[in-house]
């Protein structure tokens, strides 16, 4: 070693524990720098690309243009953004964890009249080539905030995916050795760093990359594809519920759960290999419960984290699947409750707040609502969806921001606040909001929900329960909400508490309110018309913002019913119970009445 070096009077020894020492002052563990590289594997195969990505913004990125949420970096067509200042440590963050990836590279990939696009193909699979060439000539070796173990899971989890564009050509070129020994190196530090991954889908795509890394290396002695196959048994025991769902009740999680499971799959397959049973059985349970979510236009319904995301991706998925879903209306470990008539949709949340620390995304609004129908969107919450502004995201958690009862002016639970318990734990529940409990009662000409949460018994002594009923038209929805002192308890005040019920409303509604303040009128594109009627009140219209979907808020509106609750009630006297009701019209024109 010293003779290979050219020092005569520095032992290896003494140099290994000088780079120790600089990673240390560079902030870095010290194993993150070695003198040299492990001798690189071959592949044997390469995945299957499945063609999740969005072409329409792959297109932009072909032009240089990077929008990554709702900021845009603009490098054209042959510079790369690694050159440039990040916009935002939110932006840097999605940059360097290659999401965008799947845009690219599903470039002439998916069928127009018949064939794919094989030049449009190969320029985007160059373009992606280049673009990692750059990144890892500048941050392949390490950097403190490139490897970070989130970031460092995303971006490996992305190029194996993509893997049959990025390491197109000659293997043995220099790009593709380069590209080989960077994705080599990078497996390494997962499987060393593996238990400082978070929690959650970030770790299980850290699992699946020792799998995938496994798979696709020739050989088996870098110990990838074992290892990874053990952690990703236990990650989808950990996270995958009973009935489908995630267990951080994120209805966009079960679909990231999905689409990394099934990547793996079709890898296991090209390699004729077999992984554990658990990889098919998740699968077999993930498919239904993302049908389950979705609203009749392939998107998701809005809670705990989740917005209307990607309606073609998720429908392809479920296609790739190839698992006739069965049709149910109670996730029993989830805990969501949907009700189904005739292309109308009331999916509603009677769960709790998920454990620490997959608790990181949930909202505090149980009984939240969302209605969907044939021609779109009605009833929703205020959503969330990652590419808005992240000054929105803690609001857009509070129960204001969905569709459910609000006492005394408070949410359900308690947030960590901007201190240092959020710099150690994240953007954690500090109160839970439940317990939470349903019945479902189906009849012959309908179907009822009764619910009841007391996330607000500890500040002011009352219960909520709220019950709502579907007709099997599906074109009569009533509801009923009220407060009272749960049985067995002693009311903490017999003051009079103020309440709102909030009814948000999707963009594409027009509303009108009634003079007297006690119903509306709710029509949706195509002039589909809903009759919103009340016995409480008064109801007030309101501004409302919508963030479910896109990079920016829409403008929206929401019903309001406003009332004063008694602390000391039993939910049966008028102050203490809300009656309302959804009721289907005809067509209507543009100036609310009938045609």
């Amino acid at each position: 070693m010293t003779k290979r070096l050219g020092f005569a009077n520095i032992t290896a020894g003494t140099l290994r524990n000088a780079y120790r020492r600089m990673a240390v002052d560079l902030g870095a563990p010290a194993r993150a720098l070695s003198l040299s590289t492990p001798r690189t594997p071959e592949f044997a195969i390469l995945p299957p690309l499945l063609p999740l990505g969005d072409a329409a913004q792959g297109l932009k990125l072909l032009d240089g243009q990077f929008a990554l949420g709702s900021q845009t970096l603009d490098v054209g067509a042959h510079g790369d953004p690694w050159s440039n200042a990040a916009p935002s440590q939110i932006f840097a963050h999605r940059l360097h964890s290659f999401d965008w990836l799947d845009d690219l590279c599903v470039l002439g990939t998916k069928k127009k009249r018949g064939k794919p696009d094989a030049e449009l193909a190969s320029k985007a699979a160059q373009r992606a080539g280049q673009l990692i060439d750059r990144w890892i000539a500048l941050f392949g070796k390490w950097n403190p905030y490139a490897w970070q173990n989130d970031i460092l899971a995303n971006r490996v989890y992305t190029w194996l995916a993509n893997a049959r564009p990025v390491f197109t050509g000659d293997e043995n070129s220099a790009e593709n050795f380069e590209r080989r020994t960077a994705l080599y190196r990078q497996l390494k530090r997962i499987r060393s760093t593996y238990k400082r991954t978070p929690a959650g889908i970030t770790r299980l795509k850290a699992a699946a990359c020792l799998v995938l890394g496994g798979t696709c290396f020739d050989g088996q002695q870098n110990g990838l594809l074992d290892r990874g196959l053990d952690l990703l048994d236990e990650e989808i025991d950990e996270q995958i519920l009973s009935d489908g769902g995630h267990i951080s009740r994120c209805p966009g999680q079960v679909a990231q759960a999905l689409e990394v499971l099934m990547v793996i799959e079709s890898a296991l397959e090209a390699r004729e290999m077999s992984g554990s049973k658990e990889i098919r059985r998740a699968i077999d349970r993930l498919t239904p419960m993302l049908a389950f979510f979705s609203a009749g236009d392939g998107g998701l319904f809005s809670f705990n984290g989740s917005g209307e995301g990607a309606p073609a991706r998720y429908k392809l998925l479920l296609s790739l699947a190839q698992i006739k879903a069965k049709q149910f209306g109670y996730a029993p470990h989830s805990k969501y409750q949907r009700l189904d008539k005739n292309g109308t949709v009331v999916m509603i949340d009677v769960g709790e707040t998920p454990p620490r620390p997959y608790d990181l995304e949930a909202h505090l609004a149980p009984l939240a609502f969302e209605m969907a129908t044939s021609d779109g969107r009605l009833i929703v919450n205020c959503g969330w969806d990652a590419r808005q502004p992240q000054d929105w995201r803690t609001p857009m958690r509070s129960g204001a921001a969905h569709s459910t009862l609000i006492l005394g002016g408070a949410n359900a639970g308690v947030l960590l606040e901007k201190n240092l318990g959020v710099k150690a734990l994240g953007a954690a529940v500090l109160e839970a909001a439940g317990p939470v409990s349903c019945k479902r009662n189906e009849q012959e000409n309908g179907t009822w929900l009764e619910s009841v949460h007391e996330g607000y018994k500890k500040r002011f002594g009352l219960a909520h329960h709220r019950r709502i009923y579907m007709n099997v038209l599906g074109d009569d929805i009533r509801g009923e909400d009220s407060l009272c002192v749960p049985i067995g308890e002693a009311p903490i005040t017999r003051e009079q508490i103020p309440f709102e019920i909030r009814f948000h409303l999707h963009p594409d509604v027009k509303v009108t309110l009634a003079q007297n303040q006690q119903s509306a009128l709710l029509i949706q594109p195509g002039g589909k018309g809903w009759r919103f009627r009340t016995d409480g009140g008064p109801l007030q219209l309101e501004k409302s913002v919508y963030l479910a979907n896109g990079s920016r808020p829409r403008r929206s509106e929401q019903l309001v019913i406003y009332g004063h609750a008694y602390g000391d009630g039993d939910g049966q006297a008028r102050s203490n119970r809300v009656r309302w009701s959804l009721k289907k019209m005809g067509d209507m024109n543009t100036s609310g009445k009938a045609k």
